[in-house]
């Protein structure tokens, strides 16, 4: 399980289960295990404000940038 931050405030945003090695270009919704954005429409946002990404369908595009990342993911 990895845990995905606002790089503005610090904050966490998702707990997610990613698998193999890589980017983290995009969350599928059904491996987020908690979820502590704001939403607007489509659009994903930290609760201090800053645009985390988008919502398309069965997953989250994500800014690059907007956030950091810790843990590790499971080897595929």
């Amino acid at each position: 399980m990895i845990s995905i931050h606002c790089a503005s405030c610090g904050r966490r945003l998702f707990r997610y289960q990613k698998i193999g090695k890589g980017k983290l270009l995009h969350c599928w919704k059904t491996r987020i295990s908690s979820d502590h954005t704001e939403r607007a429409g489509d659009q994903v946002y930290c609760p201090c404000g800053q645009h985390i990404g988008v919502e398309e369908g069965p997953w989250i595009n994500l800014h690059g940038g907007s956030f950091s990342v810790k843990g590790s993911a499971l080897k595929k």
